[in-house]
């Protein structure tokens, strides 16, 4: 199937996204036939999520051709939905503290997805303060705000981290006020890493017809990368004579060189010679920076092909190279360099998933002279 579909909220608006399967030379041309579509970088083709619009692809592509990704035969609008509530607009004042945020985060050098995300969860913060000055604000007060998003809208851990550290930066960083200590900030849990076995990353990859989708989950493993690391590797960061890749500031604005297996090195020869990338290793159809968002396709597709752990993502490659290299008798600070690790703490919580050291550990019960055993 050469198109796959998807209804998404945009902006506000209902939307279809297109996803490419296949080489389509003449798409660009043909989705433009279509009123309404546009073009969005990281998020390729969009159009307008309606009857007409869904009917006229159906004409330029045929039903048999498109795979709808959702639990409804096709993409129809539904009278259901519920809308947006519409955000309560900030006051000047409030307008004004939040861009003194913004800016102590860009002249410190916080990277865009952080900026972001401390924007968002700060405006939150500051609608529910509505008229009240934030130095007025009690570290009880933020207590409670905290703990009402819990119970209203069922933070995540995760996004109760975020939403502390953006009023935390705003106090301490902004109004220069002493570091507070919230005693609200949810347990680290002891997660373990999901991980492939090498049996099944051989049978992810060997699933994937497509050269380039093969090139890039090879990729990823081959030298434990991020996601985000895998779609900014540029064609010069390919260093045939050293066996190296170059990652150019990589999470922590940190730059590292990291392996070039001799097996990607030829799937990646033969890729260059048939796509002919001119700036990035892995471009978008019309050119441009690949987006994250194609690369976790291929991922979900080859995970649903080949039959793997149903639960695997791009970064269990990276945690699969890691936990590979460890039971292969890598040291540990190796790895550490190579992942870019900035503690071997975090690079330690590989010890606990490699399998040979605990095939080697015999339980008690095998000692023991046990009768019909």
């Amino acid at each position: 199937m050469p198109l796959e579909i998807q209804k998404i909220i945009h902006e506000e608006r209902e939307l279809i996204q297109l996803y490419v399967t296949s080489f389509i030379p003449e798409l660009p041309k043909l989705i433009k036939q279509i009123p309404g579509a546009f073009w969005k970088p990281q998020m390729g083709w969009l159009i307008p999520y309606n009857k007409n619009a869904y009917s006229q692809l159906v004409h330029l592509f045929g039903k048999e051709n498109i795979t709808v990704l959702s639990t409804e035969k096709h993409p129809t609008p539904s009278p259901s939905i519920s809308q947006k509530p519409k955000p309560i607009p900030l006051t000047q004042l409030q307008e004004a503290q939040l861009l003194k945020l913004i800016e102590a985060l860009m002249l410190r050098r916080y990277s865009y997805h952080t900026i972001k995300a401390y924007k968002y969860y700060f405006t939150l913060f500051l609608q529910a303060m509505g008229e009240r000055k934030l130095d007025d604000v009690s570290k009880n007060d933020i207590i409670q705000y905290i703990l009402l998003q819990i119970h209203e809208k069922k933070w995540s851990e995760s996004t109760q981290n975020q939403a502390i550290n953006a009023i935390k930066f705003y106090y301490e960083k902004v109004l220069e006020q002493d570091r507070q200590f919230y005693d609200i900030r949810p347990r680290k849990a002891d997660k373990l890493p999901n991980v492939l076995s090498e049996t099944e990353v051989q049978q992810l990859i060997n699933s994937i017809d497509n050269l380039k989708h093969k090139c890039i989950l090879s990729l990823i493993y081959s030298a434990g990368l991020r996601l985000s690391e895998s779609v900014k590797i540029r064609l010069d960061d390919i260093l045939v004579d050293r066996k190296q890749i170059f990652i150019k500031a990589g999470k922590g604005k940190k730059d590292r060189y990291v392996i070039l297996s001799d097996k990607i090195l030829g799937l990646l020869t033969k890729y260059r010679q048939i796509y002919k990338p001119s700036y990035w290793l892995f471009e978008g159809m019309n050119g441009g920076q690949y987006s994250k968002r194609s690369v976790q396709q291929i991922m979900r597709r080859g995970v649903k092909r080949s039959g793997v752990n149903p639960y695997a993502t791009v970064h269990t490659l990276r945690h699969s190279f890691a936990t590979h290299l460890l039971e292969r008798g890598t040291d540990l600070r190796y790895i550490q360099h190579l992942l870019g690790h900035g503690s071997i703490k975090t690079t330690e919580i590989y010890l606990h998933v490699r399998k040979d050291a605990e095939q080697k550990i015999k339980s008690p019960l095998d000692e023991l002279d046990l009768e019909d055993i």
